[in-house]
């Protein structure tokens, strides 16, 4: 972030006001979901990848949106110009992928051992 075009303040996802340590909790719980999903338990993983996929999306949006509003400064009375790193962005694409793989993971077979009926 630039104020009057030579003061410069960065902003990490890390910082104390900003939602870095939920995404990180979330994607934890991304990677709880996936090995939920690998190991059978199909439910609970799809629940949770559905779940989780949708709090980093809307935790991403917030994100974006407070940063292009103006960031921390926005009542500052500073004339500042937002950039976005790729690291947010980045972020918002990995929850819609999750997101996905909980929907997927609904309407996908899974084979029956000794070839019996399809289960779901």
């Amino acid at each position: 972030m630039r104020a009057y075009g030579f003061v410069e303040f960065t902003v990490r996802g890390t910082d104390p006001d900003q939602h870095g340590r939920l995404t990180v909790l979330l994607g934890i719980l991304a990677v709880v979901a996936g090995l939920l999903l690998a190991a059978g338990r199909r439910e609970w993983g799809r629940m949770l990848a559905t779940m989780t996929g949708l709090m980093v999306l809307l935790t991403a949006a917030v994100d974006l949106v407070q940063l292009y509003r103006g960031g921390p400064f926005v009542n500052s009375g500073l004339r500042t110009a937002t950039t976005v790193g790729p690291g947010l962005w980045v972020i918002a694409c990995c929850g819609f992928v999750v997101l996905v793989a909980g929907v997927v993971a609904r309407f996908t077979r899974r084979p029956v051992a000794g070839g019996g009926e399809p289960r779901r």
